[in-house]
């Protein structure tokens, strides 16, 4: 088992990439603390963990409230008495910003500020202190490939993710030398409850769907797996000497 008796906490583990990572994580041995505001999608997760014989509790909390995150860091010290992996997964993009900027609520804005940046920022705040105290620890961050290129009517969203590239980055320079590594995944197209749309796209328009998967390599979106297997890999001992790293996942997108 590649992270066996580590306990790693994974945010927005109510579904899609965080479910799937909370369930992989689990078969290779950690106890999981799944996070996330849905209680009865939370208990799934947690029930489909249990179902594979691993150790898993949900803490209901909104990533947004630093009086939650602290409580929920505090929680899971209480029950496994460390913290050795935090995934910061939670993350949002509303219908209602996929819009340029003069078309853009400030609330809006913010919000999608709130929980994808301010999110990270609030968990690993809270995290790090007990990361140092049990000798270091590994952070991967969930960011995306618009953190790093632009699309059309993305700008919210592009800049709350481009931000977690970069305190990504500063996390790691700020906390090398305590043996903590931080780094990111950059996923493209995941089929998720985020990409409904373009899934049901695929059900209506075959011809818009092969459009899609025209640009992409190797020829098909990524899966929430996918996703989990790269955020394992950088949370494991098997990445120990990587950190401050953007790790694209997008069937070579990007590299056209």
């Amino acid at each position: 088992m590649r992270i066996e008796n580590k306990v790693a906490i994974i945010t927005g583990a109510t579904s899609g990439i965080g479910r799937a990572s909370a369930i992989l994580f689990a078969r290779e041995g950690a106890k999981i603390v799944v996070v996330g505001r849905r209680v009865s999608e939370g208990k799934k997760t947690v029930d489909a963990i249990h179902e594979l014989g691993g150790e898993a509790v949900f803490i209901k909390t909104d990533v947004c409230r630093a009086a939650d995150v602290q409580k929920m860091v505090e929680k899971t010290v209480h029950n496994y008495h460390k913290i050795d992996i935090l995934f910061n997964n939670a993350g949002i993009l509303p219908e209602e910003t996929k819009t340029p900027i003069t078309n853009l609520s400030v609330e809006m804005w913010e919000r999608v500020m709130e929980v994808n940046l301010k999110g990270v920022f609030l968990s690993s705040k809270f995290v790090i202190p007990e990361m140092i105290k049990g000798g270091g620890g590994s952070i991967v961050n969930t960011a995306s490939t618009l953190g790093i290129v632009s699309r059309p009517d993305r700008s919210a969203y592009s800049a709350s993710k481009g931000g977690v590239v970069l305190l990504t980055k500063a996390m790691a320079m700020d906390y090398a030398s305590y043996n903590i590594r931080v780094n990111c995944v950059c996923p493209s197209f995941v089929e998720t409850e985020m990409t409904r749309d373009l899934v049901e796209l695929a059900e209506k328009d075959e011809k818009a769907w092969n459009e899609i998967l025209s640009k992409i390599p190797l020829g098909r979106p990524g899966t929430p797996e996918d996703v989990a297997y790269a955020s394992l890999f950088l949370a494991s001992d098997e990445s120990k000497w990587i950190t401050g790293i953007s790790l694209i996942l997008d069937g070579g997108l990007t590299a056209q």
